[in-house]
């Protein structure tokens, strides 16, 4: 019994490095098979990550539902303070700060890019701002939606934006961006299947006499199907091992841009490429695809070859 499971592992083994044997001899088609597998893996792979490093930016920032209240351009100083104190006794605010004018123009000369362009201007354009935080019970969204509506009902009061707003905006965006990764994920790994199925079909195509004289000896539809199937794998994992190493370069071509972009607004966010466990999902998908691909595709037309 066991000598009948050395034997089994055995064979299998030779038939494994047959199979890669056989497709190194045929190098040129299967670079090309091979190129055609690492982009189209390359694509969702990419859009895997860009997706992860989206939602990672949208979870680094928290909700706090504060309120921006921009004033007149006519409002004073004086009734900017007062307006201040009234709010201040608000029993739905827990905190107010004002910014004066004069000290969101020191605030914008400290941006990189803004110091030049505000050297062209003759007066200070911005209004005095107030920066309110509801209390506990007040940062719903239905809460503060109904507090952001009472205060642009105040004298001087020129807007009320919610911080709540583009926190919506960017998790729509992060679903927007999952949804589509999705699809062309879907898409392109349909497109690998695709290519397998058709590069073992046309395989088996090829080979039909050596088919049809292994039939006629006796050889049955699985022991001549199995050289397929580790064919097909062996496409998945080498065009998996390709698609990883692309993703790695395209997330280090990306990492300087990103890491520019973050430093403009003062964020510590740097590009995250794919996690160990990742790449071997990566590869274990990839080489799934190729022996599904080769187990229909091939085994189909075997069926069809019957011996003369």
């Amino acid at each position: 019994m066991a000598q009948n499971k050395t034997g089994f592992f055995a064979l299998h083994k030779q038939q494994c490095k047959q199979s890669l044997a056989d497709m190194m001899r045929r190098p040129l088609g299967n670079i090309l098979t091979l190129a055609v597998l690492a982009f189209a893996l390359t694509l969702p792979a990419s859009f895997y990550l860009f997706a992860k490093n989206v939602t990672v930016v949208a979870q680094m920032w928290q909700n706090p539902t504060q309120m921006t209240i921009y004033l007149e351009p006519g409002v004073s100083t004086g009734q900017a303070k007062q307006l201040h104190d009234e709010l201040a006794q608000w029993p739905e605010i827990d905190s107010l700060e004002a910014i004066s004018p004069e000290q969101g123009l020191v605030e914008f000369r400290q941006q990189a890019g803004f110091e030049q362009a505000l050297s062209l201007l003759d007066d200070n354009p911005l209004p005095s701002v107030l920066i309110v935080k509801p209390t506990e019970a007040w940062q719903l969204d239905a809460k503060a939606t109904e507090l952001a509506s009472r205060l642009r009902m105040q004298n001087g009061v020129d807007e009320v934006r919610l911080d709540s707003d583009w926190l919506q905006r960017l998790a729509a965006i992060k679903q927007l961006v999952i949804i589509l990764a999705m699809i062309i994920s879907g898409l392109m790994l349909f497109a690998v299947f695709l290519v397998v199925g058709n590069t073992l079909r046309l395989q088996v195509l090829n080979q039909r006499d050596e088919i049809q004289v292994m039939k006629l000896v006796g050889a049955t539809d699985s022991f001549i199907l199995r050289p397929y199937l580790y064919t097909g794998v062996w496409y998945g994992l080498i065009g998996g091992l390709a698609a990883w190493v692309l993703t790695f370069l395209v997330s280090m071509l990306l990492d300087g841009a990103v890491a520019h972009l973050a430093d403009l607004y003062d964020s510590p966010f740097r590009m995250i490429g794919l996690g160990w466990d990742e790449s071997l999902i990566l590869l274990m998908i990839s080489a799934f695809l190729g022996l599904l691909a080769a187990r229909l595709s091939a085994g189909r037309h075997l069926k069809e070859i019957e011996p003369i």
